[in-house]
């Protein structure tokens, strides 16, 4: 008998636990434990479930704090996970919108350029939002490269002179993205044929950091630009002279080849030929 009243006691208890975690969960605000699912399904890998609850749980919060910490959630898993762009557009802009704390705003306007640029590669929108986002940035570190995208940007619209300006005027005060902003200088205008000023440029760089300019596989660049004015002598000395600097020697023995036909067979060409 004793043995009975002890057992209804401890099924007693444990009805009393359970309805007491009933309760709590029930207490729980909706937003929170579609948050607790929305980890959960990221825990397993179900990105797209997560990226929907996060969501929901963003609508439903009330504090800005968690709100904003959910859909920044939202448009990374969107972003890197499951790379829908366009969604995670959506969900940084909607940040843009609606955050009351500047850093969100800038982090999210930043990501939306970035997605333009480099994932989505549409450069004219990627422009667009460069443009918002550089008058918001304060550190002139960060300033600087926002202004190398711009000039990039510019480049890939087609914008070369425009590019040029960018670059000219953001060289009056760079001072770490300098040789960055050289070398774009250097493509625009080997893009507008100017080829003796690219030359020029491509020597400035050389003078300033020959580590980056070798990193940067610049010495073949250069040579490039030689061919590219029809100047195949120039390119090809140009080759001999820093043969020890260029690491791709597959590519050196191409070009080398490439350059030696084209003096060859070049109209007017007075050795002998083999």
């Amino acid at each position: 008998m004793r043995t009975k009243i002890k057992l209804v006691k401890k099924f007693i208890k444990i009805i009393f636990i359970l309805a007491a975690l009933f309760n709590v969960s029930a207490c729980r605000p909706a937003a929170e434990r579609l948050y607790n699912e929305a980890s959960a399904a990221i825990e397993k890998g179900h990105f797209r479930i997560a990226v929907d609850l996060l969501e929901k749980s963003a609508a439903l919060e009330k504090k800005p704090t968690a709100k904003f910490k959910y859909l920044l959630e939202a448009a990374r898993i969107a972003r890197f996970e499951i790379q829908d762009y366009e969604r995670s557009i959506r969900i940084y802009r909607s940040i843009v919108l609606m955050a009351e704390d500047a850093d969100q705003r800038i982090y999210s306007q930043k990501a939306i350029s970035e997605l333009y640029l480099e994932n989505l590669q549409s450069y004219n929108q990627a422009l667009k939002e460069l443009q918002v986002l550089e008058p918001l940035i304060n550190n002139e570190n960060e300033k600087e490269k926002i202004r190398l995208k711009i000039a990039q940007a510019q480049y890939l619209t087609g914008n070369n002179q425009q590019a040029i300006d960018e670059i000219d005027t953001s060289l009056k005060t760079a001072k770490n993205e300098i040789l960055n902003f050289l070398k774009l200088k250097a493509q625009v205008l080997v893009v507008q044929k100017k080829y003796k000023a690219a030359i020029l440029t491509y020597q400035e760089i050389l003078i300033r950091d020959e580590k980056f300019f070798e990193n940067e596989n610049l010495f073949i660049a250069t040579s490039v630009v030689y061919e590219e004015n029809e100047d195949y002598t120039e390119a090809l000395n140009y080759l001999i002279k820093y043969e020890k600097k260029i690491k791709d020697k597959a590519y050196y023995e191409l070009r080398f080849k490439r350059l030696k036909e084209r003096i060859t067979n070049k109209p007017l060409f007075k050795g002998r030929r083999k």
